[in-house]
């Protein structure tokens, strides 16, 4: 049910040069989490002396897009699953990837959690804090993390106010590439787009009718909308009547920020957010960003100098904004200047990839001694140690007539 992939030797514990492995476990999910990890890892410190290992999650019979850019790893494993399987095969399965040496993992969803949750490490366990679902995780399984890191200070600080003396909890900002770009007009058709999964959470269909606003008002802009999701189809078929659309999907993270440069705009009506990367994206390609006001990284991140927060759903609220900066070309400009500075000054990947290094190279005074063995439910009914996987995926497929 798993395969390995390009990298070095094929072995449940590897240390290569007295370098200790350094784990992270990404959900093979096109999404900003992938994102954040391929970034973290691919710009590293070059004389980094860990041996990095990524374990991609890939659940087979989902739907959604996987995650394509390729990680500069010394080891890159695909774990493969099914969702009729027993729960604790899989887990089991995924623990061995571990191994028994000391180390460091670095988890970013509920998989790997319940994993440690059933099986312990002796290796020190990074919680990385996205968005409210990993404080979920945080509360439910926290007691197998040694270490939780927060792209916001709102996380850091509601982790950190639980056991001020035990808990370890740290503010590390999100990092983009900065990238080398032009210098941006600001006359004609004011340019709006759009970046991130084509998935309803994210307001994606929001923006239709924030474009009739601006047709009202007698404002013409030109939209682009850059991503793959479930909803690409339903979106197409809602703009198939107008001529200013453009819909993309770049093949490389930098692509995508050389296509945003082109734009004067970024829109994200999204319904929930932790620190999204795209927002980070937008201000590095000089974007004056249009976001829902959400608790977070938004907040802390968007301030009134490099864009604006819209009430959550509050379509008018949206178009007023593109209608003011189409009005105040000046105003654009500078606030457009402003982002690609704040971007510049805070969010270089080079210099958050290495916050971040700081941290795992500490991975021997982090590890906390003993094991939290609570029990927690895992899985399902038939999520059981001496249920066979095998019966377990009969059953299953059984029941939905498969």
């Amino acid at each position: 049910m798993y395969k390995f992939g390009t990298g070095s030797k094929n072995t449940a514990d590897m240390i290569v040069e007295d370098r200790q492995e350094l784990i992270f476990v990404v959900e093979n999910k096109l999404g900003g989490v992938g994102y954040f990890n391929w970034n973290i890892i691919n710009y590293r410190p070059v004389k980094e002396k860990f041996f990095i290992k990524v374990i991609l999650v890939d659940q087979l019979d989902s739907s959604h897009a996987r995650f394509s850019d390729v990680f500069n790893a010394d080891e890159v494993i695909q774990f493969e699953y099914s969702g009729y399987e027993n729960k604790y095969a899989v887990l089991m399965r995924l623990h061995k990837l571990f191994g028994i040496g000391p180390g460091a993992i670095v988890c970013n969803d509920g998989l790997e959690m319940e994993c440690l949750h059933l099986f312990g490490s002796p290796k020190t366990v990074f919680q990385i804090i996205h968005d409210f679902y990993n404080i979920r995780l945080a509360v439910k399984l926290g007691a197998v993390t040694d270490v939780f890191i927060s792209h916001t200070k709102l996380f850091t600080n509601v982790l950190k106010s639980s056991d001020p003396a035990e808990v370890k909890s740290f503010h590390r900002p999100h990092g983009v590439l900065i990238l080398d770009l032009k210098e941006k007009t600001y006359s004609g058709k004011i340019k709006v787009v759009f970046t991130g999964r084509l998935v309803e959470s994210k307001g994606v269909l929001d923006l239709f009718a924030i474009d009739e606003i601006l047709k009202e008002n007698e404002v013409g802009v030109e939209w682009s909308i850059i991503g793959t999701g479930p909803m690409e189809t339903a979106l197409k078929l809602q703009w198939s009547n107008k001529g200013n659309i453009h819909f993309a999907k770049p093949s490389t993270n930098q692509e995508v920020i050389s296509m945003m440069h082109e734009h004067h705009v970024f829109v994200l009506p999204t319904r929930f957010e932790g620190s999204p990367v795209t927002v980070l994206e937008a201000l590095s390609a000089g974007l004056v960003a249009i976001v829902s006001n959400l608790p977070g990284g938004i907040d802390e991140v968007l301030t009134s100098d490099v864009g604006f927060k819209i009430d959550l759903g509050d379509h008018k609220k949206f178009a007023e904004a593109i209608l003011f900066l189409n009005s105040n070309r000046d105003i654009l400009a500078r606030m457009s200047a402003n982002a690609r500075l704040l971007a510049v000054d805070n969010f270089d990947i080079q210099k958050t990839s290495e916050s971040y290094f700081q941290l795992f190279r500490n991975f021997r005074e982090f590890k906390r001694i003993g094991f939290n063995t609570s029990t927690i439910s895992i899985g399902f009914r038939l999520d059981r140690k001496w249920l066979p996987n095998f019966l377990v995926i009969f059953l299953r497929k059984m029941r939905v007539g498969k």
